[in-house]
């Protein structure tokens, strides 16, 4: 066996020297002649079926290797099931708009001056047809192609696909679907949603501690409609699950969950999901405009640990791997677009698309810029949805995208070598995964997650190049510009929603601005913030479902602040509701400097609205290190409004309170603490006062004008 496969290697020693690979940019390798010494080359221009655009004057048969060469124009216009071997496009490959058409290949590469067009902005793919590329389940020629690039669509030119609008890609329900029910009301009509059309719902329950994890078991629904009738869904089989709304403080219904739409009548596909999966992968200077396509069972890298092929310096075979990372669904690698950027303003295009089911990451954009995503729904992926995957990326917009159903491999992956010794990046199972700060984040909603609704927490970069320009090509030096990331800011973080079996609505390491975030029913925290130094967070929902916190262990907070020392954090107009804290943030107990330059800050609290059974519970820093008789950081409440949370059972370590400084601290550390600074209690001017750790609290207190039952140690001023 061992001389077996030791004769392999050495075969595929000997082969490479002959494949004659492409040497691209960011590809190990290099790329494959998938398609080397065609059967069929076309002639003319013409249509696919006329014998007379071919050189063999046959139309291209099973197992044909075809060439469309410069200058040509040919009209895919079949629908056989007939195999063709592996397709290379220099020339213009487009499919018929009018009729409904199948491609099955082995491979289609798209050279740097070739063209596959599945419909135009101009001219989509008619709504009464289809147009659908298979990719054959055919095991990989590790002699061709040892680094498994091929068996999928590759791109170095340009691609348009462009299927019939589907518009809303997915919508919001006006009522709340339970078990049993065979019908759907939206809040807006959906026309151009058909019978037959696949959509997805998803679990929306806040997950108690042991249903977390292993212990998961989904909730989430894919169903068939049976008839559309404007708002109204007809399905064709009844809901299994409730599939409930957030709930105010006092029971209110106050939020509905989406429901996704994933059916197109574009389509790229696998044939054979449990075999050879396809994929996609745009890579150098591609044109990429894809508009409601579905990929369905597309990608072939799983989640965990990756094992690639390897090449020396000189680009020759060393080892070969079995789980290559970078075959993803849809992957932009190093595509740094077009040198003339397209109409539209944007170096690629992802709009309105569909991704179903993939084993690992769905959307991956790895080193491309001033893109477009939006409108897109990404189901059933692992690891994370959406991606940026390696910090890099800049000016990339994602709008208005619907992720829903991404797992992880328990709170973090295995240890896969991606990133050293650390944790897997983007492997914790997030709807939206964004490696570094440089892009537009809005509208977007992210449900059922394993971990984040929204991981924008990976870690230190450092120095990171990025595009000096639009269409700048940033493996040259001189076309980049360094930024660094530890001062960086998240360029837009606003209208975004993540709720449903989720863990984190957003979690967030970067500086920057939260907007309008909106969070429910999350079992850990609405936002997991470790900034670098300065965060502000504006007009924040949170709603957490208050039957959860039956005891101690369920202590989801609305927004959670690590390291309170050394950061500065204003969070504005917060309502949170129904948590077991509002809002809290530890001082971990030790000798704890503030960095330099960055210790002299605050924590503020200003307009809220809290409805939980603790408002505001913030460990601060010990007197002793205050500089000049002044704190090394104050913390302060202003102008916000406390309410209790009725019917929560009381817990036996910490009493409901307002504002606290005992929530969960160690009884042994009585050091004195600098005091929480209250203005306009409850937004009544002139009420201000001090709430100290409450292991100093004083015995008896001096009378005040309000009753403050429910603050925890504090002191009229």
């Amino acid at each position: 066996m061992k001389y077996t496969i030791a004769l392999l290697f050495t075969a595929l020693l000997m082969a490479q020297d002959h494949n004659h690979a492409r040497m691209i940019h960011g590809v190990p390798g290099g790329v494959p002649d998938f398609c080397a010494h065609p059967t069929v080359t076309s002639a003319a221009s013409g249509a696919w079926s006329d014998a007379a655009t071919w050189s063999t004057k046959k139309v291209p048969g099973a197992d044909d290797r075809v060439s469309i060469g410069a200058g040509h124009s040919v009209v895919y216009d079949m629908s056989s099931a007939v195999k063709i071997g592996c397709i290379d496009l220099h020339g213009q490959l487009s499919f018929a708009t009018g009729s409904s058409t199948l491609l099955k290949t082995n491979n289609l590469m798209v050279e740097d001056d070739g063209y596959l067009e599945i419909g135009s902005v101009a001219k989509p793919i008619a709504a009464n047809v289809t147009a659908e590329v298979v990719i054959a389940d055919q095991k990989i020629d590790r002699t061709l192609d040892p680094a498994e690039l091929g068996a999928g669509i590759e791109s170095l030119g340009k691609i348009s696909m462009h299927g019939a609008v589907k518009e809303p890609t997915f919508a919001r329900l006006e009522a709340e679907p339970l078990a049993g029910q065979t019908s759907l009301t939206l809040e807006q009509p959906v026309a151009s949603w058909k019978a037959g059309d696949r959509i997805v719902i998803p679990d929306t329950r806040q997950l108690r501690d042991n249903q977390r994890g292993e212990n998961y078991q989904p909730q989430d629904e894919k169903l068939e409609i049976a008839a559309v009738n404007g708002k109204q869904i007809t399905l064709t089989s009844p809901l299994k699950f409730d599939h409930k709304g957030a709930r105010t403080g006092d029971d209110k219904l106050e939020f509905l969950p989406h429901i996704g739409n994933l059916t197109r009548n574009v389509v790229v596909r696998s044939e054979n999901p449990a075999g050879t999966r396809g994929h996609m992968i745009f890579m150098s200077r591609s044109g990429i405009d894809l508009r409601y396509v579905e990929v369905r069972e597309m990608g072939r890298t799983k989640l965990g640990v990756l094992d690639n092929t390897e090449f020396d310096d000189s680009g020759k075979l060393k080892k070969l791997g079995s789980n290559q990372i970078g075959r993803y669904a849809i992957h932009f690698h190093h595509d740094f677009g077009p040198k003339q950027t397209p109409a539209n303003g944007y170096q690629f295009t992802l709009v309105g698309n569909a991704v179903d089911s993939a084993p690992k990451w769905g959307v991956t954009v790895h080193n491309s810029h001033y893109g477009l995503v939006q409108d897109n729904v990404v189901y059933n992926t692992h690891g994370a949805g959406i991606v940026t995957e390696d910090g890099t990326e800049s000016y990339n917009v994602f709008d208005h995208n619907f992720a829903m159903r991404s797992g992880g491999s328990g709170d973090f992956a295995p240890r896969s070598g991606y990133s050293g010794a650390g944790n897997d990046p983007g492997g914790e199972g997030a709807g939206f995964w964004f490696r570094g700060p440089n892009n537009y984040i809005r509208n977007n909603v992210a449900a059922n997650a394993d971990t984040f609704g929204f991981g924008l927490a990976a870690g230190a970069l450092g120095d990171v190049h990025i595009p000096a320009f639009k269409g700048a090509d940033t493996s040259i030096d001189k076309e980049t510009k360094l930024i660094d990331t530890t001062d960086a800011v998240v360029l837009e973080f606003t209208g975004n929603e993540a709720y449903g079996a989720i863990q984190t609505g957003v979690a967030l390491g970067w500086n920057g601005s939260i907007t309008n975030f909106r969070a429910w029913n999350p079992s850990r925290h609405g936002i997991t913030a470790t900034p670098t130094d300065k965060l502000t967070v504006e007009n924040l929902t949170v709603r957490g479902d208050k039957s959860v916190l039956v005891n101690d262990f369920e202590s989801p907070a609305g927004v959670w602040v690590g390291n309170y020392l050394s950061k500065s954090v204003a969070i504005h107009n917060a309502n949170v509701q129904g948590m077991r804290i509002g809002v809290t943030s530890p001082f971990f107990r030790g000798d704890q400097k503030p960095e330099p330059g960055r210790g002299d800050g605050s924590m503020t609290i200003d307009g809220g609205y809290f409805r939980d059974y603790l408002g505001v519970v913030v460990g601060t820093a010990y007197r002793s290190s205050s500089v000049n008789d002044k704190p090394v950081k104050t913390a302060v409440v202003r102008n916000s409004v406390f309410e209790p949370l009725a019917n929560v059972a009381v817990s036996t370590v910490n009493p409901p309170a307002a504002v606290s400084m005992n929530y969960r601290m160690a009884p042994g550390d009585s050091a004195p603490r600098d005091p929480i600074f209250v203005y306009g209690f409850n937004k009544k001017a002139g009420d201000d006062f001090k709430v100290y750790y409450s292991l100093e609290a004083p015995s008896t207190v001096a009378p005040c004008n309000e009753n403050r039952a429910g603050l925890d140690g504090w002191v009229c001023k």
